[in-house]
């Protein structure tokens, strides 16, 4: 029985000096992780981009899509009614590719957040 005391309270022990090898929440980071910036988003230079590489294939004039992104005032048009954050960040089934990351939807939020500005 003595035995089996002292088994257990190693492996208590042992488990719990792994668990608290971590210091810091940033060390629970899996390296190479995604960091997202959505401090200073803008259309020019974060959302634009994001648009181009995967919304205007079939967003364009003559494409598939409902709506011209080529320009501002086509996106801001979808903005406006509603449909690009609900399709994007509601409904998520644009673009169907699925293709966004957790960072690209965080900065179409923070960017929609801000009344989706022309910067």
């Amino acid at each position: 029985m003595k035995k089996l005391v002292n088994l257990s309270l190693l492996c208590f022990l042992t488990l719990f000096l792994i668990h608290c090898s971590y210091k810091e929440e940033k060390d629970l980071i899996k390296p190479g992780a995604e960091k997202c910036d959505t401090s200073a988003v803008k259309f020019s230079s974060s959302i634009r981009p994001l648009i181009n590489n995967h919304c205007i294939v079939c967003h364009k004039a003559g494409g598939t899509g409902n709506g011209d992104f080529s320009t501002y005032s086509g996106v801001k048009a979808k903005v406006d009614n509603g449909s690009f954050r609900n399709r994007t960040l509601v409904v998520k089934d644009m673009p169907p590719s699925g293709g966004l990351s957790a960072c690209e939807l965080q900065q179409l939020q923070s960017w929609l957040n801000e009344g989706a500005p022309n910067n």
